[in-house]
């Protein structure tokens, strides 16, 4: 009898033993799922006390603060917020593109905690412990293929707002970064202009990665205009190119100045005879800095213009480039026309279409 129920108990054991395998074996089959999202979408996973606490609101106002100089304030990203059986309730939400988990260590009662403990494993979370200046770690395709997750954690509140608020510049570095296929992706969806590419390339002595749809509104010997246009946005770059004289061109007010001297040739899109484009440094700011693009040294310039004697507007975003080689200044503007629209997306693709720039005599 007992030899008889020792193999029904074998029995019954490789079965359970069979299941769980075929149970293994079946999710690794599944396929990987591939992560989803909006432009600049941004996970927060952090428990409900951290996130309704200051560093809830420190998250909020770096995170979700305004992207730089537009009419109607937008967020850099959009901020979407679960708790960690949230996002174990729903499995689409662990499909998404980028996530930032925002824990505090010392407490031993928080799942966010407990989850950074395991997805760190034992030697990383001794050092988070241990080590003052340990307070990021980085992970990829966790749940799904082309994901990021920045781990984010400290030892107590006090020192996670202190983190949240000097980690920021680094981590929306990050965030941004993982978009930025996605940006490509949307800007030349079409394939790429190429007469125009070579047009620019010719005429001013860069290379240009032009999306398809960009059309010649006006050209002369100095200054090409290009435009892209459908039913809600318009999207221009205006190139041109002057003599480089001094350092002083750099300057902001000469920056607006040179902008608002070219305005008054693009009457964008008004009905209003005698309208033309200048700059609004007056209610917003223009903003500026010095940075290299395509390797040659660059000031870049935000702000919003305006249609003088109308009341159309909107964000550009303009750069003034050093070629050494030619002597000569690069002026490219770039803005949008997009009246009751969002308009961070179309500046991020101009920002895009701009940043591929290359000058054939600087390697």
């Amino acid at each position: 009898m007992n030899r008889h129920l020792s193999m029904v108990w074998i029995i019954i054991m490789i079965c359970l033993g069979m299941s769980s395998c075929t149970d293994e074996a079946r999710k690794r089959l599944e396929p990987t799922p591939i992560a989803v999202g909006s432009l600049n979408q941004l996970a927060i996973i952090t428990d409900q006390e951290i996130w309704e606490s200051a560093i809830g609101d420190s998250i909020n106002y770096y995170f979700g603060s305004a992207f730089p100089i537009l009419p109607t304030p937008e967020s850099l990203f959009d901020l979407k917020h679960f708790t960690p059986d949230d996002l174990e309730a729903e499995r689409t939400r662990k499909e998404l593109k980028a996530y930032l988990i925002v824990a505090d260590i010392s407490d031993e009662q928080s799942s966010t905690t407990a989850m950074v403990m395991r997805d760190l494993g034992s030697e990383k979370t001794n050092r988070a412990r241990q080590d003052t200046s340990f307070h990021t770690s980085m992970g990829r395709d966790r749940w799904a293929k082309d994901q990021v997750l920045v781990y984010l954690f400290a030892n107590g509140k006090r020192d996670l707002t202190h983190q949240v608020v000097s980690r920021f510049p680094a981590i929306a570095k990050v965030i941004q970064e993982q978009y930025r296929r996605q940006v490509d992706a949307t800007v030349y969806l079409g394939g790429e202009n190429l007469p125009l590419m070579n047009q620019i390339s010719e005429k001013f002595g860069f290379d240009l990665k032009m999306p398809k749809e960009y059309r010649t509104v006006t050209e002369d010997e100095n200054t090409l205009w290009v435009m892209r246009e459908n039913e809600l946005v318009v999207s221009n770059i205006l190139i041109h190119r002057l003599p480089y004289k001094s350092q002083d061109q750099f300057k902001k007010e000469n920056i607006i100045a040179l902008q608002d001297t070219l305005g008054k040739n693009l009457p964008v899109s008004s009905t209003v005879e005698g309208s033309y484009l200048q700059s609004n440094p007056v209610d917003l700011p223009v903003f500026t800095q010095s940075m290299r693009l395509g390797g040659a040294y660059a000031v870049e310039a935000r702000g919003i213009w305006e249609m003088e004697g109308d009341y159309l507007g909107g964000p550009f975003l303009a750069y003034l480039i050093l070629n050494e080689s030619k002597s000569e200044l690069i002026f490219i503007d770039a803005f949008v026309l997009a009246p009751g629209e969002r308009k961070r997306n179309p500046m991020l693709y101009l920002e895009h279409i701009i940043s591929s720039i290359t000058f054939k005599d600087i390697k």
